[in-house]
């Protein structure tokens, strides 16, 4: 079972992965590959049962989704992931260290659902509530999706179109079992992480609220981003900000 990849070489250049969010699918990206295709030799992964790739023949875990995911990327590289993309990319950081050089995530929380300890994140009743409505109206459960991720962000109703046109070409494998992977609690694995972090967060978020970036901050001792006036898809609604931030942190020397 091989993921859908697309790659954009550039030779000598670092390379970067990048791993889309849940319901996506890795054309997410396209606004940004102009300016990311100049600096780096692109890897663009469909996550397992999204998008354009197809569900795994094992049960769905988060073990099997980092091999999948990990067998599809270059032998090392940076990594970049979006939300439900950004907890994979962690993963897959924690599982293979020496093959990520690199991390960023961007609007994505190491734990999506609340726990006793762990507030900054959406509650249980209400992501029980998402289950039930994508299993019972797939088609307006995603569309309501999309509207939270952009209400009351800056050019929020431009990313809203972007999203629509995106997901008017897709057919989901495994959009409920994918769901899952956002119970995942990867807490202990973001701050057990050695190379350098770096998080992205938008303070206008309806999903990952503003708050998980000082959490994240105190888990990891590292400092986290936060975009004013940005919902959940800080590289679409900022991408000259976000461009520079990500090129800064790459480029950036090592010690």
């Amino acid at each position: 079972m091989k993921l859908y990849t697309e790659s954009y070489p550039n030779e000598g250049a670092p390379e970067l992965v990048l791993l889309h969010g849940w319901g996506m699918s890795s054309d997410i990206w396209q606004p940004l590959l102009p300016e990311l295709s100049r600096r780096y030799s692109l890897t663009l992964i469909d996550l397992p049962g999204l998008g354009r790739s197809p569900a795994l023949p094992e049960p769905l875990t988060l073990s099997s989704v980092v091999d999948a995911l990990l067998s599809a990327a270059p032998e090392t590289a940076n990594w970049l992931g979006w939300s439900l993309g950004g907890q994979l990319a962690l993963a897959c950081a924690a599982a293979a260290p020496e093959r990520v050089e690199r991390l960023v995530t961007v609007a994505s929380n190491p734990c999506f659902v609340q726990c006793d300890d762990w507030d900054c994140a959406m509650e249980e009743a209400v992501f029980a509530g998402f289950e039930t409505a994508l299993q019972d109206q797939p088609a307006k459960t995603l569309t309501r999706f999309m509207m939270l991720q952009t209400q009351g962000a800056e050019a929020g109703k431009e990313t809203l179109k972007q999203l629509r046109e995106i997901q008017q070409s897709l057919s989901h494998a495994m959009l409920p079992q994918t769901l899952q992977l956002l119970r995942e609690d990867c807490r202990e694995l973001l701050a057990k992480l050695s190379m350098p972090v770096m998080q992205i967060f938008g303070e206008r978020d309806q999903l990952v609220p503003q708050s998980v970036a000082q959490a994240c901050a105190s888990l990891t001792g590292r400092f986290s981003h936060l975009y004013s006036g940005a919902g959940h898809l800080p590289f679409l609604s900022h991408p000259d900000l976000f461009c520079q931030d990500l090129k800064a942190f790459l480029e950036r020397p090592v010690g």
